[in-house]
């Protein structure tokens, strides 16, 4: 009887479709912060799918930047990601690469450029803030809680005394600061499962 059971799982198992799915890091916020090349606030101007030069199917986003927190920007800035999907039938995504929406207001920490060209949030959607307005003012979340995120900046018994799912745009800005100017050197990642 069990191996029949087996047998029976086992075919199961070789009939579903392939998982997808991608895996990262959790990081903290200062080490998205070090590892992108640029970051800013800005608002979604223009998504556009194409194939690049080498005939991967690519997507352009295009930003208006209203606020420059790393590196220079400029007024717009576009970035080139893979995965792209078109009215001519082309349809290709890459898991974990995040999406951005026309009209979408984000901050965003992002690698350099490759030689490629290409560019994506560091950590992918954990570097995409999605910016909001409620009555606390304008706010901005990844979907993370701050508390674990921002652990190493911010005294422990500050931030297990609210609930940061989300922050004012001015306390990120300011977490920001704090990571690009006060460590001389590189954090050593604790483990995730013990807080000092």
């Amino acid at each position: 009887m069990l191996k029949q059971f087996f047998a029976a799982f086992a075919l199961c198992a070789a009939m579903m479709p392939a998982a997808r799915a991608t895996s990262v890091i959790p990081l903290y916020l200062e080490e998205i912060v070090d590892q992108s090349a640029v970051a800013f606030e800005g608002t979604v101007t223009e998504n556009r799918s194409a194939r690049d030069e080498e005939g991967r199917p690519v997507t352009y986003t295009t930003f208006a930047v209203s606020d420059a927190l790393k590196g220079n920007p400029g007024s717009t800035y576009t970035i080139k990601q893979l995965g792209a999907e078109t009215e001519g039938g082309l349809n290709y995504r890459a898991y974990g690469i995040p999406k951005f929406s026309v009209g979408q207001h984000v901050v965003v920490f992002l690698y350099g450029k490759s030689s490629a060209g290409f560019s994506s949030p560091v950590g992918l959607a954990q570097g995409r803030f999605a910016v909001g307005t409620d009555e606390t003012g304008e706010s901005v979340s990844n979907g993370r809680d701050f508390r674990d995120m921002a652990r190493n900046l911010v005294s422990a018994s500050v931030l297990d005394s609210v609930d940061l799912t989300k922050l004012v745009y001015g306390q990120l800005t300011a977490l920001t600061t704090t990571s690009v100017g006060s460590r001389p050197t590189p954090l050593k990642r604790p483990s995730r499962g013990h807080h000092d």
